[in-house]
């Protein structure tokens, strides 16, 4: 502490004592802190990623949402039965896996081949082992659905659009189902459509694909694959899974020809890839022509899926096409 003596100008002598100013009267005065507001977990989210979230199905929607979680829960269960066994964490064997490429060539003789057919065969021919008789009337139903709409078929998405509306004026449950996903490990971004029937009292489904085989071309096909291939029905009924031991086979035997070939497996040729068009989740429709871009969706923000059982209407014999199974 230090004196210091003043002189007014009464010639008064004022002695003051002066303190050294404190850390704490030296601060400079500071702005108050903003309260931070609390983001939402969609903000780090674009426009079109919001949109997708906002159009998932929420648990008490309609049953299409079941076909989706059953859909994709077997589509992981196949991603992760092809990595290695021995890879110690399911996200190493995520990022480590290249589909089917480390994949053995396997046997590839031509029993294995006629036992590969045989299996295809099993699974898809209705007068076979895996029969039903209601499969058979729907391959009746179909064929008929088909006939006369030639002129249609270069437009494939209007083709398979005329037919599902045709069994549906027949009395059958049948929709378009659009299938799109967007690029992820080991799978390359894609659409595809297809049409299905739901038949029955246990309400079984029923894929049908107009242009089956055509899916399966590859380039310098082996002798072995060929036969394979020109087994698939162009025209495929089948219940899903009947149709994912097919799928498995047959990319499997197009994998062995691309590389007995010295060709690589392209993206859209791989297993996961065919399996997500038949098998990931769908949108299903049932309008009879396409609806105009910008329609809103419904209350729930997603496609309704009938769900209504109609009863078969009395099938008319018909011949069935070479392209058809029964």
């Amino acid at each position: 502490m230090h004196s210091v003596t003043l002189l007014t100008t009464k010639s008064q002598i004022i002695t003051t004592d002066m303190h050294p100013p404190t850390s704490h009267q030296l601060q400079m005065p500071t702005a108050p802190t903003p309260r931070l507001r609390p983001k939402r977990a969609t903000a780090p989210l674009d426009a079109a990623a919001r949109a997708r979230l906002a159009a998932l199905p929420r648990s008490d929607d309609s049953s299409g949402s079941e076909h989706e979680a059953a859909a994709l829960s077997s589509l992981i269960n196949d991603y992760l039965l092809e990595t290695d066994a021995t890879v110690p964490s399911a996200t190493l064997a995520v990022e480590g896996s290249s589909d089917l490429d480390d994949e053995p060539n396997g046997d590839t003789s031509s029993t294995a081949a006629a036992d590969m057919l045989a299996e295809i065969k099993d699974n898809l021919d209705p007068t076979g082992s895996s029969a039903d008789e209601l499969r058979r009337r729907l391959v009746f139903a179909v064929a008929d659905a088909m006939r006369g709409l030639d002129d249609l078929r270069p437009n494939q998405s209007a083709f398979r659009r005329a037919v599902m509306s045709r069994l549906r004026e027949r009395g059958h449950d049948a929709g378009l189902c659009k299938v799109r996903w967007d690029k992820s490990s080991g799978v390359t971004a894609g659409s595809y459509e297809y049409i299905d029937i739901v038949a029955g009292g246990d309400e079984t489904r029923y894929i049908v694909d107009v242009g089956f085989a055509t899916e399966f071309e590859v380039a310098r096909s082996t002798e072995e694959y060929e036969a394979v291939r020109t087994a698939l029905p162009e025209v495929l009924i089948a219940r899903p899974e009947h149709l994912r031991q097919v799928v498995k086979l047959a990319a499997s035997a197009a994998r062995r020809s691309l590389k007995s070939s010295g060709l690589s497996v392209p993206p859209w040729r791989k297993r996961r890839f065919m399996m997500t068009k038949w098998l990931g989740p769908y949108k299903r429709t049932v309008n009879s022509i396409p609806a105009p871009a910008g329609t809103a969706l419904g209350s729930s923000g997603v496609v309704a899926v009938c769900r209504t059982i109609v009863g078969f209407a009395p099938q008319t014999t018909v011949g069935t096409s070479s392209g058809f199974w029964g």
